[in-house]
């Protein structure tokens, strides 16, 4: 099951790239290419923690996600250079899946995503690459969740 795709954000980031930099016309292949990274930014930010801690599917390329541990890629290249720009739920351990459905599939996610990344309004969701510092603190919100998550699941078991 697809639990996110750049694709499904083309067409916004695209809206939204044509109006910022009016454009009219063909794209060219790098435009092509930042309207990718844009549309898959909030999806390679979530991927990276996951990679981050460990977390990734048994089929995950170990090279590439070490080269994401080590700052060398970052999860949205990730994404779109080995996911085909999608996050599958076999691309994530299946024993966190339950929390992957909860926090970013019920929107959690994407409102600290906005509060960490987009927090002004010169930010639009799609108009950004997020910095080193968004990520940083996007990664302590997800860790939190994931937390308070886990804590809630262990005091309901």
């Amino acid at each position: 099951m697809a639990i996110d795709r750049a694709d499904w954000h083309w067409d916004s980031t695209e809206e939204l790239y044509r109006k910022t930099y009016s454009i009219t016309g063909d794209f060219t292949e790098e435009q092509e290419d930042e309207i990718w990274s844009l549309s898959a930014n909030h999806i390679g930010l979530f991927l990276r923690w996951i990679i981050e801690n460990g977390m990734e599917g048994d089929e995950a390329d170990e090279e590439e996600c070490e080269k994401v541990r080590n700052g060398q890629m970052s999860g949205s290249e990730y994404l779109l250079n080995n996911c085909d720009g999608k996050l599958w739920d076999e691309d994530i351990r299946e024993d966190i899946l339950p929390f992957v459905e909860y926090y970013y599939n019920a929107n959690g996610y994407f409102k600290d995503y906005a509060d960490c990344c987009t927090n002004d309004n010169d930010k639009p969701l799609y108009g950004i690459i997020s910095s080193e510092n968004d990520y940083l603190q996007l990664k302590e919100k997800i860790s939190e969740a994931y937390r308070n998550f886990m804590e809630t699941r262990s005091d309901n078991n």
